[in-house]
C-alpha cells in the first residue's frame, strides 16, 4: 500500500462507515478518492445508513468525490461487474492509483489490468499490524452482524496469523 491515490469503491466505505474508521486510508494514502457512481450508490440509496457518517467523511477532506472517467476501456466494458466498479477500477487505471475493493470478480479485473488491490480486511490488517487498531476480531464481527460478507476461510487465516 505504498500508492499516494486509493480509488475506493462502496462496499469498504459502507465497511469502513460501520466501524467508524473511514480515516483509516489516509492513514496509508493521501487521498481518497470515490466516483460520482460509487458516492450516489453509498449516499443516496435508502438501505444505506452509513450516508451521514460517509458525508460527515467527504466534509472532512477523508474522501474527495470526483467525477466518473469520460471513457471507460473496453476490456471493464466487457466484464460482468457493475458500473460503481468498473468507474472506480478506470479511474484507478487513469491515475495509477490503488483500488480499494472488496468484491472478488472486480478485485481480479483490477488484479490483471495491473493495480495494486487492498480490501477492506487488508486494510484492517495493516492496521492492526502497524498497531493502530488494538484487536480486529470484534471489529470482524460487528461488520459481520450487520450483514457484510466476508470470507470465513480469510477471516480465519488473518487472525490466526494475529493470534486472535
Amino acid at each position: 500500500m505504498s500508492a499516494a491515490l486509493l480509488v475506493a469503491d462502496s462496499g469498504p466505505l459502507i465497511a469502513l462507515a460501520r466501524l467508524d474508521l473511514l480515516d483509516l486510508p489516509t492513514r496509508y494514502f493521501e487521498s481518497v478518492l470515490v466516483t460520482s457512481t460509487v458516492w450516489e450508490e453509498v449516499t443516496r440509496k435508502p438501505d444505506v445508513d452509513e450516508a451521514p457518517r460517509l458525508s460527515a467523511a467527504a466534509e472532512a477532506a477523508l474522501i474527495q468525490v470526483v467525477a466518473d472517467p469520460e471513457t471507460i476501456p473496453e476490456t471493464l466494458l466487457r466484464t460482468t461487474i457493475d458500473a460503481g466498479e468498473r468507474g472506480a477500477i478506470a479511474l484507478g487505471l487513469e491515475l495509477n492509483a490503488a483500488l480499494l475493493i472488496d468484491d472478488r470478480r472486480a478485485r481480479q479485473v483490477a488484479i490483471e489490468l495491473g493495480r495494486p488491490v487492498v480490501g477492506t480486511l487488508g486494510l484492517l490488517l495493516r492496521a492492526r499490524e502497524d498497531r493502530l487498531l488494538p484487536a480486529l476480531r470484534p471489529l470482524i464481527e460487528r461488520l459481520q452482524a450487520t450483514g457484510y460478507f466476508m470470507s470465513n476461510d480469510l477471516i480465519v487465516e488473518i487472525l490466526s496469523s494475529l493470534g486472535e
